[in-house]
């Protein structure tokens, strides 16, 4: 006779005991770390952007300033862990099996971001937050969004990141400080000569990319490679962590190179001006719209901080808990998480009344929780993995390879066999 789980009438225990662990053990076989920073990045941006829509930030008085300083962060650390996906992931991969196959999953992954860009802004439309004309602009990019831009500049970096991994392959680590390099002199060399150019229709697609133009925004896809590559940086220094006994002593000292450099500039910023108004300055993101060098230092800064507590506070790559499956599934499942809690801010009605006092962090905490119920579902979860690995043909010829199939590879006797998007 089978065993039957008490709490699960009907279902075998012995059937459900492989999946159990199975879960364990690809937690195990993660850094555990990571994930824990990936959902805090994803909790700070939501909540956020919840109370923007829900008129929130008014009803915190004095503290409104505060608030924002601690919720600014959470671009920074996007982008800082897009880095250290980059660098733990794809790079690890392209040194193992080749640049071919990760070359499709970036295409892949852009397309994604890409999608969920269209959707969000098709939302607003619904939401009333951008008019039909706006909304045809911001999808090709000539126009903002609303709740969405970060996800136009992941669909360009993923693809500037192809040849980023070659030339990491060909000059090793030390291409990322000579490209930082690069991203902050060049600027400075036209500066003069581009002031108060206006690019007429192409104004906002020119400050996307590379803050010029009438109408800059910020991060630019240009400024913000310097968040990637700080923490491409950093995660080289975890190369084997998945050897038995293996040390953070190595990514502590990477952090805290990376920590100095950024406090230098904090410094060098705080005796001109003073703290409170370098603080205020990143809050209010006077910093981030004008591309200023204080708000990649500050963002570098206080992510590195970040992930050091939590190296020292989360087990490395030991199993977790069963429980921490939902809340971690913010951050294993970062496009979606994102994605969708914007789809569902977007379509709360611009013209709502204001909710009051309390009340709007109360449904900024409400929507946080109910995007991590849905994102934590194991239906939502395979149905988002399945229609990642769904084969998709790019057009030839393509100037990386000659065939170039996303979603699938060729397994034993040529047959596709889907591919796994673990790495969201």
């Amino acid at each position: 006779m089978p065993q039957y789980c008490p709490a699960c009438v009907g279902v075998p225990a012995a059937a459900r005991r492989p999946d159990r662990e199975a879960r364990l053990e690809s937690t195990a076989k993660r850094l555990n770390f990571v994930d824990v920073a990936r959902a805090y990045a994803i909790v700070l941006a939501l909540f956020a952007h919840s109370m923007a829509t829900f008129s929130g930030y008014s009803s915190l008085g004095d503290y409104d300033t505060l608030a924002r300083l601690f919720i600014r962060f959470a671009t920074p650390m996007f982008v800082f862990m897009f880095g250290i996906m980059l660098e733990l992931v794809y790079v690890r991969r392209a040194m193992d099996t080749g640049v071919q196959g990760v070359v499709r999953r970036l295409v892949l992954r852009s397309a994604q971001c890409y999608l969920g860009y269209q959707l969000t802004v098709v939302a607003s439309v619904l939401g009333g937050y951008l008019t039909p004309g706006e909304a045809a602009r911001a999808l090709v990019f000539m126009d903002t969004s609303h709740f969405g831009n970060i996800l136009r500049f992941y669909s360009i970096a993923l693809l500037l990141a192809i040849p980023l991994i070659r030339a990491r392959l060909h000059w090793g680590v030390r291409v990322y400080g000579f490209l930082v390099i690069i991203l902050w002199t060049v600027p400075m060399m036209f500066e003069s000569a581009l002031a108060g150019a206006s690019f007429g229709s192409l104004d906002s697609l020119a400050g996307l990319l590379f803050v010029i133009g009438s109408a800059p925004v910020g991060p630019s896809v240009w400024h913000g490679m310097t968040f990637l590559l700080a923490g491409m940086f950093v995660w080289t220094s975890l190369t084997g962590w998945k050897s038995p006994g293996f040390q953070l002593r190595t990514f502590h000292v990477a952090s805290a190179v990376v920590m100095a450099v950024a406090s230098l500039i904090v410094l060098i910023l705080v005796r001109e001006s003073s703290p409170i108004d370098v603080a205020r300055n990143f809050a209010n993101l006077r910093y981030r719209t004008q591309n200023h060098i204080g708000y990649y230092a500050v963002g570098i800064l206080g992510s590195s901080f970040m992930l050091v507590a939590l190296s020292r506070l989360v087990p490395l790559n030991r199993q977790l808990a069963d429980w921490t499956r939902v809340p971690l599934a913010l951050g294993t499942s970062s496009l979606l998480s994102f994605t969708l809690g914007n789809i569902l801010l977007n379509l709360f009605p611009a013209r709502a009344v204001a909710l009051g006092e309390a009340r709007p962090i109360l449904a900024s905490l409400g929507l946080i929780l109910m995007v991590m119920a849905l994102v934590g579902h194991p239906l939502v979860r395979r149905s988002y993995k399945n229609a990642c690995a769904y084969p998709i043909r790019l057009p030839q010829p393509m100037w990386w390879s000659p065939t170039v199939v996303i979603g699938s590879q060729a397994g034993p006797g040529g047959r596709s066999r889907p591919q796994s998007s673990s790495d969201s």
